[in-house]
């Protein structure tokens, strides 16, 4: 009865890792300009409406006031 313990116990220490094995996912790798373009560095002062920077300002109540101004929407 022993044996059989141990037998199930090492049985069961060399079977574990196989199940804690990550799934095999597909994998998308990007060229270097998707890469920058996914992850743009942003500016914390730059307002950019509609696409186009409008303006920079380290006054947030400036910059609020920039992205508000109704001739700088879209029409």
């Amino acid at each position: 009865m022993k044996f059989l313990m141990t037998t199930v116990a090492l049985t069961t220490l060399a079977a574990s890792p196989a199940f804690a094995a990550p799934t095999k996912h597909l994998t998308h790798r990007m060229t270097a300009d998707q890469a920058y373009a996914a992850y743009p560095v942003q500016d914390p002062d730059a307002v950019v409406v509609n696409g186009q920077l409008v303006g920079r300002d380290p006054d947030a109540n400036v910059r609020l006031s920039l992205r508000r101004d109704p001739r700088l929407q879209a029409n």
